[in-house]
This record gives structure tokens, C-alpha cells and sequence, in this order.
């Protein structure tokens, strides 16, 4: 099938390459975040004190990424259960022509999470440490009254929230579930859980995906939602003792699979896993430079039967089909995103990723907000007065608006993260908008690449537009898959939900018309 194309054909449908080639370039602590969760949940589950249980992290080649350990430990009136991750990141730092650009160094995340229950096994609080290289974060749950009282402290300010928790909230990401689940009875298991990472209630459907085999090992689809939305599928196996033994992310540019192990098997040594040159995928066709200025259509197939909702923008618009998913993009095709007081006014609050209300960001936005101009133009001089405030590329991490201006570094999730808090500091209602761009020019060698990306979403003179601070201007290679925040929640939800597309054809419908 061909798409119409008007009047310039660009591309035919072809052989499907998936998007699942490369890795975020939106920093690797959203890719870290919650993927072993699962495991220290089902190992955890009805295990004595003392017990340790080990996992490799590994690319779907077997390149070796990092290791995870889980750690029942009996204390006076309880036990604690603890969750370790580490991964060592190479990646390329030096002089960039752009935010989202280029040279080599390598850091080191880890992750460590702990679970305190009583003697009931009921979970009282949670707390866990987060650490890139030297920057660190750190967020504690306290679970009282039916709900989460949530603290998350960075290097640059302490902040606490309060979320409510529905009766039937899980802690323990379903493991009882799993260690009684006769999946032929019963072959669809459903529960909200309490993500420490999100500071969030998820919504989990687990799905049997065939017959257990002769070892009664039982493989299922695992989903993740925010409300309506899907942030992820894994593929699971879980065991006959109801543990889960393999799980596997799909990702950018690779699918990150996770099993059980022993001790040296984990720890043994691997060189630091290769960030940037596996962080874009080669395109499909080649798409000259006024094509990226005009009207583009592109149509993706979902793989293996993993349907989800792709975000309609001011200048995305969405139509979706069995199996497929047709995106145009051009800056009028759009419907944007709602504009009812509500919705804008929860686009104005500050959260834990946009502190639009503190001072050092105030003090940026407040002179441009007192500007007798559009707020289109705002936006743009904001953007401006941002791009200091990143002058190192910093690959790893991903770091909210206030931890940006203080570092000065960050790459493009950082760039569309504090550009929105400094939108929301001058009254305009931002969002975050993350996905995939297209790049035509050699980008660490490599050219005709697309990698994944984040910009700034802003409520501007009456309607929704994009503005993005790392490459100076939104074109319609800017596809988005999730939009949010600027939380990790929603950045690890479009690494993930990128792996589930495959291209299926792409199209030129309008190119822009030429300067006079």
C-alpha cells in the first residue's frame, strides 16, 4: 500500500524495521528506574530472612548492562527487603554543536530501594536512593491512613507531596498474586500499585501469553497504566513457584532483558555499555530538508498486537486503525491538548520535575512574564534565557528544572524540563512532550537517524505549540509518544512504547512553501 502522497513521494511502504533500535538519549536513569521491581517483588514474596537473590541485566544480543540483587532482611518488628541495581554507562561528552550533541566518559548508577514491613507483612515505608555518578536523589514514602506521604530530596531542594491511595493498593508489584496464579483458571490478573520511582499509583494487567512448558514455566504480557494511558508491556516468565525468572523491556534500539542468576554470573566484570552509539536507529529513507518544514505523514505498525494511544498535539494528529497508527504531522494538523480551566491550570502548578515556584526560577521568568508581548514570544525569549543554563551535554541522569540550573548540564529532557518550569514561572501552562526526531545531518558519525527526544508543549495565544530549547526549532519530524510532566514516569513511558512500533511507511503530503 502507498500512502498519498501531495505532490512529492517520499517513501513507499517497505520491509517494517522497528523503532526498537536505540537506546534514550533522554539519559539512562528513567531506563534504570523500576525495571527490576518485579523480580524483587516475586523473590521477596514468602522468602525467610537471610535469603539473596541475584539478576543480570542484558541487551537482547547478551551484551552485558549491569546486575540487580534482592535482600530479605529480619529486623526486631519486621523485616526489610532490599533492591539493588548498578550500571556502568559509556558515553560521549565534549564540545557540542547542539544540546543533544557529542565526545567520551563513563559513570556509574545504582539504585537502592528498601521496603520496611511489620510483622504482617504490611508495608509501613519505602525509601530509596538514587545515584548517577555524584549527583544523587533520594525519596521516601511513609504509608499512613490510606495514603503516601512522599518526600524526594536532590542536591538542590527537598520537596513533599501527599497521594492518595485506593484500599486495594499493592506494595509488592502483585508477587502474592503470582505465587498462587493458575494462569489456565485464571488467565488475567489486575491490581493498582504504588510506584516509589513514579510516586504514583499504576494501574497492572498481567496476561497469560501461551501454556505453561515442561518445566511449568508460564510466559505473560505484563502492562503498566497511568489512568487510561499505557506506559509499558514487558514480557514475563513467570515460574511454577510463581517467581518471575526473565523479563524483557522493550527499548530504544534494543531489548533489555532481565533473569535470575547466581552471584558470580552477576558480578562478573563487563565493559561500561556504549550509550550514544546505540542511542539513534538508521531511518527508513532519507527526508530532504523542506520536507521537515511542511506536512508529514507517517503510519507505524504496533508489534506483536500492542495497541496504545499516541498523544494528539497541537500539530500531531493521531488516526488510529486495527494494528496501525497513521500520525501527520505539520504545525496546524493538531487538534492540541485540552483547554478547559481545569486542564490549564494543573499545566500552571509546580511539581517535583517543574518548581515553578521557586525563587531562582521566578527570577528568570518573572522580567520576561512583565513583557508586553505575545506569549509565543515569551516562550522563545525564555528559551533564550535557558540555553546558558545548559552549556554541558550530560547524557546520564535526568534531573528536574531546579537540579538543571544548578548543574548546568543536562541533555534534551533537561532542555524541554526547565523551559517548562520557566513557562509556568511567567504564567503560561507547559507540558513535556517525549519521543522521536529525525536528524539529517552526521550526528557522531552516523546521519539520516532518528533518537529519541524531548521538547516543551505551551498553551501560547490561544493554543497549544512546541517549542524546543536543544535544537532551536520543532519540525515535523517531532513525533510524540508520551506526553507528561517532565517526570520519569512519562520519559520511561515513550523509551518503552517506542519499542512496540515498527515503521510501516512514511510520506511527504506538503512541502512548506518557500520564503519570498
Amino acid at each position: 500500500m502507498k500512502l498519498p502522497v501531495e505532490p512529492h513521494p517520499l517513501a513507499t511502504r517497505r520491509a517494517r524495521p522497528s523503532l526498537s533500535r536505540t537506546m534514550p538519549e533522554m539519559g539512562l536513569k528513567p531506563l534504570f528506574a523500576g525495571l527490576t521491581a518485579i523480580f524483587a517483588a516475586t523473590a521477596a514474596a514468602g522468602a525467610p530472612a537471610g535469603t539473596v537473590s541475584w539478576y543480570v541485566i542484558v541487551t537482547e544480543n547478551g551484551t552485558a548492562i549491569g546486575h540487580a540483587s534482592e535482600e530479605v532482611i529480619a529486623t526486631g518488628d519486621g523485616r526489610e527487603i532490599v533492591d539493588s541495581q548498578e550500571m556502568d554507562v559509556g558515553e560521549q561528552v565534549g564540545p557540542p554543536t547542539q544540546l543533544i550533541g557529542a565526545g567520551a566518559s563513563s559513570t556509574h548508577l545504582s539504585s537502592r530501594t528498601v521496603f520496611h514491613q511489620d510483622k504482617d507483612g504490611r508495608t509501613l515505608s519505602i525509601e530509596t536512593l538514587n545515584q548517577t555518578g555524584r549527583d544523587w536523589s533520594r525519596i521516601e514514602a511513609r504509608i499512613e491512613d490510606g495514603k503516601a506521604v512522599v518526600t524526594r530530596e536532590t542536591q538542590a531542594e527537598k520537596r513533599e507531596q501527599t497521594i492518595d491511595l485506593p484500599p486495594s493498593v499493592r506494595f509488592d508489584d502483585g508477587a502474592a498474586l503470582l505465587q498462587g496464579w493458575d494462569a489456565a483458571k485464571t488467565p488475567r490478573l489486575e491490581f493498582d500499585s504504588f510506584d516509589i520511582d513514579a510516586m504514583a499509583v499504576e494501574h497492572v494487567v498481567i496476561e497469560a501469553a501461551g501454556a505453561a512448558d515442561a518445566e511449568g514455566r508460564t510466559p505473560a504480557l505484563r502492562k503498566r497504566f497511568a489512568g487510561n494511558a499505557m506506559l509499558n508491556a514487558t514480557r514475563i516468565v513467570v515460574g511454577r513457584d510463581g517467581r518471575v525468572v526473565e523479563a524483557r523491556h522493550p527499548m530504544f534500539g534494543t531489548t533489555l532483558v532481565i533473569r535470575a542468576s547466581d552471584r558470580d554470573t552477576a558480578l562478573a566484570p563487563h565493559p561500561a555499555y556504549r550509550l550514544l552509539p546505540n542511542a539513534m536507529t538508521k531511518s527508513p529513507f532519507r527526508i530532504p530538508e523542506p520536507a521537515t518544514l511542511g506536512h508529514m505523514r507517517y503510519r507505524f505498525a504496533f508489534r506483536s498486537g500492542t495497541e496504545f494511544a499516541l498523544p494528539q498535539t497541537g500539530e500531531q494528529r493521531v488516526t488510529p486503525q486495527k494494528g496501525f497508527a497513521t500520525v501527520d504531522i505539520c504545525p496546524d494538523c493538531g487538534p492540541g491538548l485540552a483547554t478547559d480551566a481545569a486542564t490549564l491550570a494543573d499545566a500552571l502548578r509546580p511539581t517535583a520535575w517543574l518548581q515553578s515556584d521557586a525563587p531562582q526560577l521566578r527570577a528568570i521568568a518573572e522580567p520576561v512574564a512583565k513583557l508586553n508581548i505575545s506569549d509565543s514570544e515569551k516562550m522563545r525569549l525564555l528559551r533564550d534565557k535557558a540555553r546558558p543554563y545548559l552549556a554541558k551535554v550530560d547524557f546520564t541522569g535526568h534531573y528536574s528544572a531546579l537540579e538543571t540550573i544548578e548543574r548546568r548540564a543536562g541533555d534534551c529532557t533537561e532542555a524541554s524540563v526547565l523551559l517548562a518550569a520557566l513557562g509556568r514561572a511567567a504564567g503560561i501552562p507547559t507540558r513535556v512532550a517525549n519521543g522521536l526526531v529525525y536528524s539529517r545531518e552526521s550526528y557522531h558519525g552516523v546521519a539520516n537517524v532518528w533518537m529519541p527526544h524531548s521538547w516543551t508543549l505551551a498553551f501560547a495565544d490561544g493554543k497549544w505549540r512546541s517549542f524546543d530549547l536543544a535544537l532551536d526549532n520543532f519540525d515535523s519530524t517531532h513525533i510524540a509518544l508520551t506526553v507528561g510532566d517532565g517526570d520519569e514516569q512519562s520519559v520511561l513511558a515513550a523509551a518503552q512504547l517506542a519499542g512496540l512500533l515498527g515503521w510501516d511507511s512514511m510520506a511527504e503530503v506538503r512541502t512548506a512553501p518557500s520564503p519570498n
